[in-house]
Parts: structure tokens; sequence; C-alpha cells
């Protein structure tokens, strides 16, 4: 594991935060290329922003567009990867990259989640794909919490593991992060804790943690979606759209509500598949819901 955080001793987090009352923090950033972005204060407006539209598009204009993207395949779902709905029977999937012991993204899942997932995903409209990307330069325990819930995952299926990420998720709310125990070993007695809790055999999650059998795919994972689109930090979103759904206008107001992410610092993508058929748009930060559904809503209509 000393090896492994050495290669990784690269990363670094900006922390984004709002100082205004009622306000939500939007999430640790890490630049791939070694730069601290800073922290940055976002106002409330932020939750109120509206989609501009453009007066006309067309498919012609749409193709034409997609020419000038960069081509990136779409990200890999794996064994691992937990799926909330049916990716092969939507238009749009998004995919996030999270670490469990970040604070933000579990922020973003008890605030913002459970409105995508009843607004968008219960009813068919999108499908989620929760990716494993654990920031072990940033997070000492980032490892072995990556590594545990990966096994209950792996050996007690999708519900399962939905109850116990959403008990760390709010455990790390109540100020018991994982950072602030003392080892490794008191992380991990206190997921077996949870586990013995929920009914589950901690000598089997045991046996298959120990085996490090997820560490090297969780490892070589994280290395390619970083070398492929440029993922530094946690929670960060890829939103895969089918090309043939949606207009060129459509593309224009999901961009357009994108691009106000940069008056933050932060600095959004567009990719597109080799063959056109999806386009990509990547950004980062918990954003609260408002953002999120300004930029589904458009995707999810046509």
């Amino acid at each position: 594991m000393e090896k492994e955080k050495e290669e990784n001793n690269e990363r670094k987090e900006g922390k984004f935060n709002l100082g205004l009352e009622e306000s939500i923090i939007i999430g640790f950033i890490v630049l791939a290329v070694s730069v601290v972005l800073g922290s940055y204060i976002v106002a409330n407006s932020i939750s109120n922003i509206k989609i501009y539209g453009s007066s006309s598009s067309s498919s012609s204009q749409l193709q034409t567009y997609l020419q000038t993207l960069q081509q990136v395949p779409l990200p890999n779902i794996t064994n691992i990867d937990p799926v909330y709905g049916n990716p092969n029977n939507v238009n749009v999937i998004v995919y996030e990259f999270s670490d469990y012991a970040c604070p933000y993204c579990d922020l973003f899942y008890l605030q913002t989640f459970p409105q995508i997932e009843q607004n968008y995903i219960d009813n068919g409209k999108i499908a989620w794909v929760y990716i494993v990307f654990p920031l072990y330069q940033i997070h000492p325990y980032a490892n072995i919490s990556s590594q545990y819930l990966t096994c209950v995952y792996e050996l007690y299926g999708f519900n399962t593991w939905e109850e116990f990420a959403n008990w760390s998720w709010y455990n790390q709310m109540q100020n018991i992060s994982w950072d602030t125990l003392s080892s490794q070993q008191d992380v991990y007695n206190v997921f077996n804790e949870e586990a013995q809790a929920l009914g589950l055999n901690v000598n089997e999650i045991d046996s298959c943690v120990n085996s490090s059998e997820y560490y090297y795919q969780i490892y070589n994972q994280e290395n390619y979606d970083m070398n492929t689109y440029g993922i530094g930090g946690t929670p960060s979103f890829i939103i895969a759209v089918k090309t043939s759904s949606i207009t060129f206008q459509t593309v224009q107001q999901v961009n357009s509500v994108l691009n106000q992410l940069k008056q933050y610092g932060l600095s959004p993508s567009v990719y597109t598949t080799p063959d056109y058929s999806y386009i990509m748009f990547e950004f980062a930060g918990a954003l609260p819901y408002n953002f999120f559904n300004s930029v589904l809503q458009p995707l999810v209509s046509g």
C-alpha cells in the first residue's frame, strides 16, 4: 500500500464550499496535473441556474458539432460497480466517480442524490453507475473503505451494499469521519461492527478484503479513468447521452448550464464516442439538485 500511495503522491485536493447561509459545499476536486485548484466560494445563485437555448437546431448541426469533440470510449461498467436502473434501457447514463472516504461525496449522496433517484432513476429516465475512485493520498483510509464496501457488494449484492453504504455516508456526516480514527484497524473494527449488526459474515468479508482481490482492479480502473477522461477528484460525473435521442439545441442548452461552472474555477468537458453514438458531459463537484435537474431535464426530454 505504501508503494501505491507513493504512486499517487501528485494528487492534491481543492476544497469548494459555500460561505452563505443555506449554501452547499460543492466538493473536493483534484487536478491530475498535480496543481491545487484552491478554494472557491459559490453563491446561492448556483442553485437557480436556468437553461438557455438556441433558436434552431438540426441533425446536421449536431453531427458537425460532434466531429469537433475529443473522442473517448464510454466508461467501463464492471462487476464491482453498483448500478441503479438499467443502462441498456435508457438514453442517459450517469457515471459517478466517488470515494467512500470523501465527506463531500457523502454530502452529495445524503442531500442531492435522493431527489435524483426519485425523479430520474425510479421512473426509468436514467441509469446511474457508482464507480469507486479512492483518493489514497487525501484520505488515509480510502483504500480500506473502498475494498471493504466492494467486498460487501460482491458478496451480498446491491441492496445490502446500499444499506451499508448509506450507513457509512451518514456516519461521515455525523463527524464520525474515518480520517479521525487512529488506525486502519480502528476503521476495520467499526466496519465489522456494522456488518455484524446487519447479519453479515465478517469472516467472509475479512477473507475477501485481506486477499486484496479487488485492490488492483480498483487501482487499475482508477488510473484508466484518470488518463482517459482526466478524472482527478471526487465526486466527478460523466453524463453519457445517446445522440439519436437529442438535438443540437439540447446540447447547447446543457453546455450553457455547464459553462456557468467556469466562473467558479471548474472546467466542464464534452466528449463523443468514436462512432458518435454518445455525447458525454463531464463535470465535478457535489452540486445541488437544482443544478443536476437543469442538466438532466433537457437530456431526458430530447
